[in-house]
């Protein structure tokens, strides 16, 4: 899906609001050059994101609504997973998160709503 996604922005059409706002953070991550990026940092960020725009049906999103967009964004090829160093207060690895297509094709296939800002 990788190669498509990169030229058909018909492919963001497929995908909820919710993993387009979470795709929308590993863009403007990826921007920053904060890539990989873990579930905790995206949540911030996609939350930040969501206070400028006007979208009701998106509720507060959590850090397993992130997981879970990540995990579908990953099947459909718009992000690939990076095994980092680091360790969880449990032990367990830290999954961090890049974007697997430019950010600008992004921008052009995500709603419109999630780019219009309120301010």
């Amino acid at each position: 899906m990788a190669t498509d996604t990169e030229t058909d922005t018909d492919a963001f059409d497929e995908i909820s609001l919710t993993n387009q706002v979470v795709l929308l953070g590993v863009a403007e991550l990826q921007r920053r050059d904060e890539t990989p990026a873990q579930t905790h940092v995206l949540r911030r960020v996609c939350r930040t994101q969501l206070e400028g725009v006007n979208v009701g049906v998106i509720g507060t999103l959590t850090e397993a609504d992130v997981m879970r967009s990540l995990y579908r964004l990953e099947d459909e090829g718009f992000v690939e997973e990076i095994e980092t160093e680091g360790t969880s207060p449990t032990g367990k690895g830290r999954p961090a998160y890049a974007l697997n297509v430019a950010p600008e094709i992004v921008e052009e296939g995500v709603a419109d709503e999630l780019l219009e800002s309120t301010d």
